[in-house]
């Protein structure tokens, strides 16, 4: 009896804290796997005779053999363990995780990895993928690198339907490397729990669409944001970024923080970011803003561009639920709609201008 209480009230904590925008991560599974993974390779065939199904083995050389030699797969139905490498994805290629599909990445002592890599690819698929990192088993105290989904200079990738928790870094970290940065990528269905720097990093990407999105608990490593737009230099774009839909609680820090001051530089560069329908319950900071950082170099072109804000609203933030760094001008377009959050007017009062000139801003709560 005592467990059928427990149970009772775990169910109705969870209901309670049902996400708004992520009701059910596996729609349109049915109608996905008939309609691409009629003919794909399940890539349970892969696994040696008399394999685990507990996810305590380590089967990541069958697993990456399966992705090489197949365009269309389909991850076995439970459990599977992956070590330090993670698996390397291919371009032209379409993965399904089954509704028991599972990774798990085996603890390791690596600063940088992913538990899925996209690098340099076009043209991936994945849905539903699920997947658990070492946060809480890693090897070491090193790094903030250990991702869910590792995408650099990649382009032409949809990710349907994520469960992604636990990982040593970013639960999602889309970048470039060699000054290429990503493009298109879609995001859309996703929940992301406890992760250790950052739910999502957007570090270098054209065309980014991030859609219905639940991102929760991240602590452990600054700059613990559900997401955090932040790229690497200023050989990297942040452009067409479309967050909607986002729905982020209890982050360390922020709950999205907009911090793009890495790309002033020689280049000049302009930004292009679109938030609608964002709340937040619960981290530090709800929503940050830091154009740009506090000492950059003499002489160098301002940034430019636009930010947009719409349907924000914010609670029980133990700091503010908006908040700006200091720093230097910029010529960025900021519109913010703080009309949700519950501010009182003097807290706001000019804040266009105060956000151009990088002046330091933090509304009531």
């Amino acid at each position: 009896m005592k467990k059928l209480i427990f149970l009772f009230f775990v169910f109705i904590y969870f209901l309670g804290n049902s996400q708004q925008y992520v009701k059910d991560r596996f729609s349109g599974y049915t109608t996905v796997k008939s309609q691409y993974f009629k003919t794909a390779k399940d890539l349970t065939s892969y696994l040696p005779a008399g394999f685990s199904k507990t996810g305590n083995t380590d089967y990541t050389s069958y697993i990456q053999k399966g992705i090489n030699e197949n365009a269309a797969v389909i991850m076995p139905d439970f459990p599977v363990l992956v070590n330090e490498s993670g698996l390397n994805l291919k371009s032209n290629q379409k993965i399904l995780f089954q509704k028991n599909s599972k990774l798990i990445m085996k603890p390791n002592a690596k600063d940088r990895n992913g538990i899925l890599n996209l690098f340099n690819i076009q043209n991936v698929d994945i849905y539903y993928p699920n997947l658990v990192g070492d946060k809480h088993k890693h090897l070491s105290t090193a790094g903030e690198w250990g991702m869910g989904i590792y995408i650099l200079s990649s382009s032409d990738i949809n990710i349907i339907g994520s469960n992604i928790q636990s990982c040593w870094g970013d639960g999602i970290c889309i970048g470039g490397r060699n000054n290429i940065s990503s493009s298109h990528i879609t995001i859309k269905n996703s929940i992301l729990n406890d992760h250790r720097r950052n739910g999502i990093t957007i570090g270098g990407v054209t065309n980014l669409t991030i859609e219905n999105a639940y991102i929760a608990n991240t602590s452990g490593t600054n700059p613990q944001a559900g997401i955090d737009i932040e790229p690497d230099s200023n050989n990297y774009d942040i452009q067409n970024i479309k967050l909607t839909n986002i729905e982020t609680k209890n982050n360390g820090n922020y709950g999205i923080i907009v911090s793009p001051g890495n790309m002033v530089g020689k280049k000049q560069k302009d930004i292009s970011i679109a938030i609608n329908n964002f709340k937040d319950n619960g981290s530090k900071i709800g929503l940050g803003m830091a154009v740009t950082r506090d000492k950059p170099s003499v002489g160098l072109p301002m940034l430019g561009g636009n930010i947009s804000v719409s349907n924000f609203s914010s609670q029980n933030n133990s700091t503010g639920k908006f908040r700006s760094f200091k720093g230097a001008s910029h010529k960025v377009n900021i519109n913010l709609d703080f009309g949700k959050t519950g501010a009182a007017s003097k807290s706001v009062t000019n804040y266009g201008q105060k956000l151009k000139n990088n002046n330091e801003t933090i509304t009531l709560k």
